[in-house]
């Protein structure tokens, strides 16, 4: 029997991680700006890519930028980690070859992974750590090159204002490069648009909102969306569920 699209447990997060413990649901093909670690622990979860490749995991490493679905039967429980790409755990884990592969490779990533890596008696956020360096080893050399010094400064200035308007031409002119520069160095450096990784941002701090226990509107506003049904179009691109289903049932720490 396949369980519904509300998932419920808890969630950690901190700066660069969310990390979610808990009974897995099902989600619409979706796409987000992190690279998602999973790992089953009961039940079973069947991860469909954008091509239409279907595989039941244990385990999985999903690129940030790579369509995919997930349909999990009833009973299934997990963990699933998003790291943020722009960050250095998150650039180290990209892939290293060209492409995000497809559901065969990220299953294989992610067996390899929690192989590597000993589970022993570390809390879930540890583990998640120890996941994220063993998956860092196998990766090449040229995932670690250093970030254009415009793109680290517009990173560190986004997040300040992403509760306002935010345009590609007003953060080029703060970081001293033309709009079209700036664009191409976010595309080659974090493999997403620009536009990607506001929608990004503003998710992330409409859940940090909510988690404090703010309407949906409020989150909405508090996030530089438009409104909640903006905020609701988003969440369903990024996660393939609405607000309601993606945190209704969940405890935050």
């Amino acid at each position: 029997m396949i369980s519904d699209m509300t998932w419920s447990g808890a969630v950690h997060m901190q700066p660069g991680i969310l990390m979610f413990t808990g009974a897995v649901g099902s989600a619409h093909m979706h796409s987000h700006a992190a690279v998602q670690i999973m790992i089953i622990d009961d039940g079973d979860v069947t991860v469909t890519d954008g091509d239409g490749h279907s595989e039941v995991v244990r385990s999985v490493v999903i690129p940030s930028g790579a369509v995919h679905a997930l349909s999990a039967s009833e009973g299934a429980r997990g963990r699933a980690i998003y790291v943020d790409s722009t960050t250095g755990m998150g650039l180290r884990i990209r892939p290293p070859e060209p492409g995000r592969g497809d559901v065969a490779d990220w299953s294989d990533r992610g067996q390899t992974a929690v192989v590597m890596t000993d589970r022993g008696a570390d809390s879930d956020l540890e583990y998640a750590a120890r996941l994220i360096d063993s998956l860092s080893e196998r990766e090449k050399a040229s995932n670690l090159g250093a970030l254009h010094p415009a793109l680290e400064h517009a990173l560190t200035l986004l997040p300040e204002r992403i509760s306002g308007q935010v345009t590609l031409t007003d953060i080029a002119a703060l970081v001293s490069i033309s709009p079209g520069r700036l664009g191409r160095i976010f595309n080659d450096q974090l493999q997403m648009s620009f536009s990607t990784y506001i929608r990004w941002l503003r998710l992330r701090r409409a859940m940090e909102v909510m988690s404090s226990g703010a309407t949906l509107t409020t989150s909405a506003h508090e996030a530089g969306f438009t409104d909640s049904a903006h905020l609701n179009r988003i969440c369903h691109s990024m996660f393939g569920l609405t607000p309601s289903a993606a945190t209704g049932d969940l405890t935050w720490n």
